[in-house]
């Protein structure tokens, strides 16, 4: 079976290695030593499940690396073997970026760790051997399991500074683990959410608070599977606007689409004697569709929503 680290790009060595060999690749001599466009900014530790395909992990750990060309980070692979009893394997992955400008370089390295589940007492200290010690720590879960992140708390995440996952992709509500600070946590399916806030909220806002929010009676978010996550921010956020939070008078539910629908995530808020605001999103276009008849004459305004790359998703979540 091939494993996660297999399918990584990077030069495989002994683990304890790796820590030598990345001294000797920044250092060089007087004339071409590469440490004046190595200046990382924090670590960022991509934390993969068991369920993670290799085509998934690939397809993320590129999206970290993205993220490193505007971020200088230290990146740290955790890759968790598909059976146990195998000995931690590592490789080494390096590369320099050339500016938009062409005279500005960015380099960034990755640490890639293969590990069976009887590593886990020697995985934190592993971890904290390769971090960089005086940056910030930030954690990107990628299907790990609940059992195991629970027992990360007191060690692997606790100098963390941030704690990302993605509840569309994840299979538990992450979310609602007894986590030791809930405030460091942040999930990027909210993130994701953000030009779907700003447009929206940008339209109500020229809309008066009493004319959204009286007579209020249902609001109802639709979504396909994939979306789940954007879905639930999107409720939320939806309550918190309008300001029902708290309100059990107005009912809220979560709809799960057709199979065959060609809409990825929609809302709508339905009002006592027949208002209502309905909004729509496509699957296949970055136009949206928001109808309502608030004034008694209904519209129908088309609304482009630019949906953010998933290397400003994750800046999104860890700095704001």
């Amino acid at each position: 079976m091939t494993e996660l680290i297999d399918v990584l790009p990077g030069i495989q060595l002994p683990v304890g290695a790796v820590s030598e060999e990345l001294s000797k690749m920044w250092g060089g001599n007087k004339d071409n030593a590469l440490s004046e466009f190595r200046a990382s900014q924090m670590n960022l530790v991509l934390h993969f499940g068991r369920t993670v395909s290799p085509e998934e992990a690939k397809e993320r750990f590129e999206i970290a690396v993205r993220f490193a060309q505007r971020y200088p980070s230290r990146i740290i692979v955790l890759c968790p073997f598909s059976e146990d009893n195998q000995a931690m394997q590592a490789k080494l992955f390096s590369q320099c970026f050339i500016g938009d400008s062409h005279r500005e370089m960015c380099c960034c390295e990755a640490l890639i760790l293969g590990f069976s589940s009887e590593d886990n007492g020697f995985l934190f200290n592993q971890v904290s051997v390769w971090l960089e010690s005086d940056l910030p720590i930030y954690h990107w879960f990628s299907e790990v399991r609940s059992e195991r992140v629970v027992k990360y708390f007191d060690h692997l995440l606790k100098r963390v500074h941030r704690i990302v996952f993605d509840s569309s992709i994840e299979s538990y509500p992450i979310r609602d683990l007894p986590w030791p600070n809930p405030k460091r946590v942040v999930d990027l399916a909210r993130a994701r959410l953000l030009p779907v806030r700003q447009a929206i909220g940008q339209y109500f806002s020229g809309i008066s608070f009493e004319l959204l929010s009286k007579n209020l009676e249902s609001i109802k978010v639709s979504y396909a599977p994939n979306r789940k996550g954007e879905a639930f921010h999107l409720m939320q956020w939806l309550l918190h606007c309008l300001k029902c939070d708290g309100d059990k008078s107005v009912n809220s539910k979560l709809i799960e689409f057709e199979p065959k629908a060609n809409e990825s995530l929609g809302f709508e808020i339905e009002y006592s004697h027949g208002p209502f605001i309905k909004w729509t999103q496509l699957d296949s276009s970055s136009i949206s569709h928001l109808r309502h008849n608030l004034d008694g004459v209904e519209k129908d305004l088309p609304i482009r929503i630019k949906p953010m790359l998933p290397e400003q998703v994750l800046s999104e979540a860890f700095y704001f």
